[in-house]
């Protein structure tokens, strides 16, 4: 019996248990990822990458807004109706908003004419052009006319010229192609009529109109009249249109920069502003809760250390009184073989006791 208390004290003694340390290392990392603390890192992150997404989106919208607006159309074609008669062959044509002031603009005429004997003929011509403005009320051949011109160029043009030799000779390689009708017995001239040409600002001193006449001394056969604009872009125009991609990611980039650190710092500000709010009664009865929680947690971790302590005084107490009962008995039983079981067990109580002490 005396064994039996002997090991009872030892196990009294014993630390926290292997399955409470095992259930303390389990569940440590899941309070971490689940803490309030845990939660707003989450919530930052995900904002983060919902805005970084949304500004990409923004910034690459943005940008082709920006490149519609500030690249213009390059080439602007218009198909003249040239008008036959008593007179010269005229026409006109009107012209949509496509233009941007002060950009240097290329104009040229194409004439898709016959390589007739008559057009051969008549040798050189001249090509009459002239641009007028919005307020111009008519583009008819009348003194209105000369109102309100933008530009007006006059340039000569004549067929190239070929030897009656060369001409058979060439007719006769193309007589397949000419039979077969993938070529015509036909000539296109390309003749420019203004170079950088130049608009000021103002919706009223850009083109809206346009009148082309050839003039000449004999009989004209053309088969279709086009005036052709073309942009000459310099500077940053040439660079956006030239190198598409990569002002794209340039100026995209930038955009998304610019747009990160203003919601990063309009992120900072409110996050000062609501931390400077005095805080709820509710939210310090949650705080004061969890802090309790916590407590009462580490109180059942260390349960089994404190319980060694607390049973540590009244063993401490009995064994005194003990060992005065033993001390007021018969002295000439002290040591003796004709001990009780009892008292052998005060003295083994004893020795341990001052064994743990030491």
């Amino acid at each position: 019996m005396a064994d039996s208390e002997y090991t009872d004290d030892e196990t009294e003694y014993e630390g926290p248990s292997s399955q409470a340390v095992i259930w303390d290392a389990f569940w440590t990392p899941l309070r971490m990822l689940f803490s309030k603390t845990a939660f707003r890192i989450y919530l930052n992150t995900l904002l983060f990458i919902g805005a970084t997404l949304l500004l990409v989106g923004i910034s690459g919208i943005a940008y082709g807004i920006f490149y519609l607006r500030f690249i213009p159309t390059v080439g602007v074609d218009r198909v003249v109706h040239l008008q036959f008669g008593d007179a010269n062959p005229w026409g006109t044509a009107s012209l949509d908003p496509e233009f941007v002031s002060s950009l240097p603009y290329d104009v040229a005429v194409a004439l898709d004419m016959p390589r007739t004997p008559s057009n051969l003929e008549v040798g050189n011509f001249m090509i009459d052009l002239t641009l007028y403005s919005p307020q111009t009320s008519s583009v008819l051949p009348t003194s209105a006319n000369s109102l309100n011109p933008i530009s007006q160029s006059r340039r000569p043009a004549i067929l190239t010229y070929s030897s009656p030799m060369v001409d058979v000779a060439r007719r006769m390689a193309r007589l397949p192609l000419y039979v077969v009708g993938w070529r015509r017995e036909a000539e296109t001239l390309d003749i420019p009529m203004m170079e950088k040409v130049e608009f000021a600002r103002g919706a009223r001193n850009l083109p809206q109109s346009l009148r082309l006449e050839i003039q000449s001394d004999g009989k004209l056969q053309i088969y279709s009249a086009r005036v052709e604009f073309r942009a000459r872009f310099t500077g940053l125009r040439w660079f956006m249109y030239r190198w598409k991609l990569t002002s794209f990611v340039i100026f995209s980039s930038m955009f998304w920069t610019v747009s990160m650190a203003s919601a990063s710092l309009t992120w900072f500000l409110l996050n000062l502003v609501l931390r400077s709010e005095p805080v709820s009664t509710d939210e310090i009865k949650d705080e004061e809760r969890d802090i309790v929680k916590e407590e009462s947690e580490t109180e059942d971790i260390s349960s089994s250390s404190g319980a060694v302590k607390i049973k540590e005084e009244p063993e401490e107490q009995g064994s005194s009184s003990l060992l005065q009962s033993y001390l007021a008995g018969d002295e000439g039983a002290i040591g003796s073989g004709l001990e009780d079981p009892e008292e052998r067990g005060i003295q083994k109580r004893r020795s341990h006791l001052s064994g743990y002490d030491s």
